[in-house]
Formats: C-alpha cells, sequence, structure tokens
C-alpha cells in the first residue's frame, strides 16, 4: 500500500532511499489496531527524512501514546520520551501561555485525537527537566486508514522562543518609542531646567523599566549635584553627590556600566554607600553640551545586571535630547540676561547727562543719545547721518583723523579737554573719551565718543584764578591797613594793655568783614550784614533799617572799620556806654538812576551828654580821610550833646562793582 510518505516496503522506497524505524513500536490492540499496523509502518517509511527537518515532529497511536518522534522534538522537549509510553505530548510539563498548568490528557494533541479533527493556533508552553520553558505552537492532525477508521495523529511543534524574543524586543522598543516621544514632546514644552530633568527621569524609568535613577548637573564649582533622583536614600545621595566617572574636562565622555558593584574595584567609600543603598549593577550615562561635560544619568539595579546596547542606546537619546534640551534654556537665559543687560545699557545710555555718540570709522555719526542732543542742540534726526566735525570747530578739524586713525588699530583714547560747537554756534568746554567698538569677530567696526561739559567746571577754574589773585590783592592791601590799624592804635595810648585791647578790637572788625567777603568769594558783602556784625556785640541797642546793597570788598573792608570806630566811641563814650542808650543806623539810595548816591547816618540817643573831644585819634582819620575816598562831599562827624550823629554820602558807582 502507498501514500503521501513513500511505499510499504520498509527496506527502499521509490525513491531509492534506505529507510528505518528509529523510535518505533509495534502497534497492538484490536482490530483498529491492526489497521494502523498496516499503515504506520509505512508511514515510518519516512522517518530518516523527518529526522533531518528542524521542525519537531511526533506521532501517536489512536491511545495518544507515542510512537515516534525526531531529534528536533527531543531537543524542543529536552528529554526522550518512552515510545508506547508517554502519551500525547513528550514534554516534562506543559502550560497554557498565561503560566496556568496544562494536563497532558486536554493538550492539542488530546483534544485532536478525542475529536477526531486538526487542532491548530492554540498555543503551550513546554517545561524541561531542567526549568527552561519553551513556548511552541503545535499542529495536531488525526490519521485514517482507508476504511476511515482512526490510526493515530501527527503533530508538528513550532518553536516560538525566537518569535517571542523579537515579539519582546519590539514590544520594548515601542514602548521606548513611544517614553522617548512622550519625553520629546515634554521637553519641548518645558521651560525651565527642573521640568526638563524631571521629564528625563520619567522617561529613563519607562523606556528602561528602571525604578531607581537620576539625573546629576554640574554647577558652577565643576561638582556633581543632584538635580532630581527616584528610589534613592538622602544618605544615598549625600554619600555619592560630587562623585564623576569622568574629569569635568572630557570632552567625549563614554557611557560606563558596572555589573557588579561588590565585584568592581571601586573606591571604599562608593562601595560603601552602593551596598548601604542594595545596589549592584550602576550604568553611568554622560550628559555633553558644546563638547564638554555637564552631567549624566544614572540607572540602578538591586541585582547584578548587564546592560546591553538596546538599553544603552535609549538612554543616549534621552541623554542627548535633555543635554540639547538644557542647551537651549542656558542659551534663553543668557540670551535673556543680554537682552537685559542691553536694554540697561540702552537706559542708561539714553538717560545720561553726558553726551554719547558712535561713529563709523569714516566718521559719520550713527548714534545719538539725549545727552548729545541736551549738550550741543541737535536732534538725533539732524545729527545721525552725518559727519563728526558737525561739531568741531574749523581750527580743531585736525583731530578728528588722528582720533580715528588711532580708533582702527584698536587703541582707546583716554579723557583729554577740547573745544566742540553747538548747533547755535556757541562754543562748549568739553572733556572727551573715545573708544574703539568691535564686531562679534573683534574687527573694529567704529568708535563710541562720550562727551562731557565741563563749562562750568572752566569756569569755577576761572573764579578759582580771580579768587587766588584777589586774595594775593586783599593779603597785601589787609597787611598795609594792620600796619595802619596798629601802628594808629599805639598812639594816644597810656599803657600797652590799652593799645593791645584797641588792636585786637579792631583786628576782629577786619576777620569779620574778611569772613564775609570769603563767604561770597570775594564778590562783595551786603551793607545789612556788615552793619550788623559791627553792632552784634550790643544785641538789642540798635535800630537797624536799609535797602540791600552789595558793597565791594574794598568798600566792605573800609565801612566795616568806620562803623566799628563808630560802636567803639559809642561804648565808650555815647549811647553804648550806659543801659538805656540806642544807636539808629539807616540808609537809603537816592538821587537819578544814572548818578545815584548811598545816603548811611548814625544816630545815637539816650545815651551821657555827649561833648567836643579835645583830639583826633585813629577813628577820627577812618571817618573822615578814608570814608572820603567813596564820598562826594567830606563825612560829617558831629558831636551833639544829645547823642553823635554821622553821615557820609558816597556814588554807589564808587561802592560797587
Amino acid at each position: 500500500m502507498n501514500n503521501a510518505f513513500g511505499s510499504s516496503a520498509a527496506g527502499e522506497n521509490e525513491a531509492g532511499l534506505c529507510t528505518s524505524e528509529p523510535h518505533n513500536g509495534s502497534p497492538t490492540g484490536d482490530e483498529g489496531a491492526s489497521g494502523a499496523a498496516l499503515v504506520m509502518p509505512t508511514f515510518l517509511a519516512a522517518g530518516s527524512l523527518i529526522d533531518l527537518l528542524p521542525a519537531a515532529i511526533y506521532t501517536t497511536d489512536p491511545e495518544g501514546r507515542i510512537t515516534y518522534y525526531n531529534e528536533a522534538a527531543a531537543k524542543l522537549w529536552g528529554c526522550r520520551p518512552e515510545l508506547g509510553e508517554s502519551e500525547f505530548c513528550g514534554s516534562w510539563r506543559l502550560y497554557h501561555p498565561d503560566g496556568t498548568p496544562m494536563p497532558h490528557e486536554l493538550c492539542p494533541m488530546a483534544i485532536a485525537l478525542r475529536e477526531r479533527r486538526p487542532v491548530h493556533g492554540m498555543e503551550a508552553v513546554a517545561e524541561r527537566p531542567d526549568g527552561t520553558r519553551v513556548p511552541f505552537l503545535p499542529y495536531p492532525s488525526p490519521l485514517f486508514d482507508p476504511a476511515g477508521r482512526l490510526v493515530g495523529a501527527v503533530n508538528m511543534l513550532v518553536d516560538l522562543s525566537e518569535h517571542k524574543r523579537w515579539e519582546a524586543r519590539f514590544a520594548k522598543r515601542a514602548q521606548q518609542q513611544t517614553a522617548l516621544y512622550r519625553f520629546t514632546d515634554r521637553l519641548y514644552r518645558a521651560a525651565t531646567r527642573q521640568e526638563m530633568v524631571d521629564a528625563a527621569l520619567e522617561a529613563v524609568a519607562d523606556a528602561l523599566d528602571c525604578d531607581r535613577a537620576s539625573v546629576l548637573l554640574l554647577d558652577g564649582g565643576g561638582v556633581m549635584r543632584f538635580a532630581v533622583s527616584r528610589g534613592l536614600s538622602e544618605p544615598y545621595r549625600r554619600a555619592v553627590e560630587g562623585h564623576s566617572p569622568w574629569p569635568p574636562q572630557a570632552t567625549d565622555p563614554q557611557p560606563i556600566v558596572i555589573e557588579d558593584a561588590q565585584a568592581a574595584n571601586l573606591a571604599p567609600e562608593l562601595t560603601r554607600a552602593l551596598e548601604a543603598e542594595g545596589i549592584r549593577a550602576v550604568a553611568f550615562i554622560p550628559l555633553v553640551a558644546d563638547n564638554r561635560l555637564i552631567g549624566k544619568i544614572m540607572m540602578y539595579d538591586e541585582a547584578p545586571r548587564s546592560y546591553s546596547a538596546d538599553e544603552i542606546e535609549p538612554a543616549l537619546t534621552i541623554a542627548r535630547q535633555l543635554s540639547f534640551g538644557l542647551g537651549r534654556i542656558a542659551a534663553e537665559q543668557a540670551r535673556a540676561r543680554a537682552e537685559a543687560e542691553v536694554k540697561l545699557l540702552t537706559a542708561i545710555v539714553e538717560e545720561s547727562e553726558d553726551a554719547i555718540i558712535s561713529k563709523d570709522l569714516s566718521g559719520i555719526i550713527t548714534s545719538w543719545n539725549r545727552g548729545a542732543e541736551r549738550l550741543f542742540g541737535y536732534t538725533p534726526r539732524e545729527a545721525i547721518g552725518k559727519p563728526g566735525t558737525l561739531l568741531i570747530p574749523v581750527d580743531r578739524h585736525n583731530e578728528e583723523p588722528e582720533i580715528l586713525d588711532r580708533i582702527g588699530r584698536g587703541e582707546r583714547v583716554p579723557h583729554y579737554e577740547t573745544v566742540r560747537v553747538a548747533k547755535d554756534g556757541s562754543l562748549i568746554d568739553v572733556s572727551l573719551s573715545v573708544s574703539p567698538i568691535r564686531d562679534a569677530l573683534g574687527n573694529v567696526i567704529g568708535a563710541s565718543k562720550i562727551a562731557r561739559d565741563i563749562s562750568e567746571r572752566k569756569r569755577a577754574q576761572a573764579r578759582q584764578e580771580l579768587l587766588a589773585r584777589e586774595i594775593q590783592h586783599r593779603t597785601k592791601n589787609i597787611y598795609s591797613v594792620v600796619q595802619a590799624v596798629v601802628a594808629r592804635s599805639f598812639a594816644g595810648k597810656r599803657t600797652v594793655e590799652e593799645a593791645q585791647e584797641s588792636v585786637l578790637a579792631r583786628l576782629r572788625s577786619l576777620a569779620q568783614t574778611h569772613a564775609l567777603l570769603v563767604e561770597a568769594e570775594w564778590q562783595g558783602a551786603d551793607l545789612a550784614d556788615v552793619v550788623r556784625a559791627e553792632l552784634s556785640p550790643y544785641p538789642g541797642r540798635a535800630d537797624i533799617a536799609g535797602p540791600s546793597l552789595v558793597l565791594s570788598a574794598r568798600a566792605a573792608q573800609d565801612f566795616a572799620l568806620a562803623l566799628h570806630e563808630l560802636a567803639t566811641n559809642a561804648a565808650k563814650y555815647g549811647a553804648l556806654s550806659n543801659a538805656t542808650g540806642q544807636v539808629h543806623i539807616t540808609w537809603s539810595i537816592e538821587g537819578p538812576e544814572q548818578d545815584r548816591v548811598l545816603a548811611l547816618r548814625w544816630q545815637e540817643r539816650g545815651g551821657p551828654p555827649v561833648k567836643q573831644p579835645t583830639g583826633k585819634g585813629f577813628g577820627s582819620a577812618v571817618l573822615e580821610h578814608v570814608m572820603a575816598a567813596y564820598s562826594e562831599a567830606p563825612s560829617q562827624i558831629e558831636f551833639d550833646p544829645e547823642g553823635v550823629r554821622y553821615e557820609v554820602r558816597s556814588r554807589l558807582s564808587a561802592i560797587t562793582d
């Protein structure tokens, strides 16, 4: 009898191939079994060929006893079942794909024999005696003789191990791609560094099934600091913070994997920290931006672990994206700082009291601040685009090319004083400083000028010089006056003490007047101030009235001497010598505008009767001769019994500057 497997002869088939009967048992049993005996030898005649197939194949009798299996089946099962004894499947144990046990009598082969139909697509898992498990897909089909009697079954087992590995790998890759997609999306939306490192840590956990991980970043001092972590204790973070397997200056750091920390040659303190934290495996993934190390991603495992390329590559992708994101944040922060600095600098330039101007190397004005507008009178529209010689007097045009030549060589021109011309043609004393303006490559492209108005300083300097000359002149003059005071004060004095008192009183008067003149920078002194100063030793004893009038320095000095002599005489002999007398000092300005005259009057009341003096001293000389230099007519002093009167009339042109 012939069938699909060859002839019924056990020796040689139609192809001339020898056959053998490995793993073959003789059928036994009733007539059905006898019928099977007529078919099975024909089937087994192809056994040697089936042994060569990589697919696992075996046969059973109608009761499910295994009658044949090839080498691939034995390899899949991990054992060699006994023919005629083992039933339905030769595996040590069977499981459903979900891991629940599958009794042999319920396996796909048993179902196929029981229900007399092929059973396809029902996955199972075979467990070998060594405990390893092999997922497989069986294809059991019942066998019938020509009379339709069940004579057995044949089963092909397809090992799904590689398929499952690829399936798991693709599932893992899909998981990683999903995690990377989410990370990329979060990274794009992140506005802060913390948001970025948080997203990176979550991506590592999702993509690599990593329960314990961290991100560390270099601080300003080059020390690794934890930015975020998961599953790590505070003592561990404190113990390892600052550690880095790469030097800070590393330009191309590579990932480092420690498969078993206990077997690695690590620093003792690091080993102790890892052991205390229950960490065996560690992976270091560098963060690099602009070819420099900026931090690291850390992954930890509680058991020894060899991180595969499929795990390191996603971690590197996360690290690269995080580094790029951190670089973006840093660039944005730097740009924001630069913009703030530019705004601040612009505000400073705009609000500066100094004129700040920029020019190109040909001398054309390119910027013009408010200080320049205030100082020179030109608006930005009028000045920008015009040559810088617009502001330079014709006799100083040689300054511009010399300055631009120095600036072109990269030199800075320090402060120097010069003169510039304003829009209205007025000359302005300025202090100038000029600095080169450079582009991003360091090339000089223009000049920045700062002009400070020093006109007031120049005027003050001139005043100081004038004051110095005035002081020098006044010093000589006061020396002469002092000589005269001293010499005349001794005349007629009976004792040295009396002369000394007279000298000191007159010098004090001179000192008071000089104090007034110095306070006014020798520009003169108000007559009212001079009068009050001389009568200040007699509070409440003088009535003073008159308009404001600024005397020249010389006139103030002489009027002070005259008033001092009058007050001294009143204190010795007149209204100020008792407790009730009063002095009335008044003055007025009289006459036409072009020839006005000061009329100063001194009148004493309430003192003892006045007698005509028998002689004249220094006081009389001052009142008559010194004051005569200012009077139109000789000044007069009258010794009326009711009180001394004195009047002087002076041309304003003689006593004022």
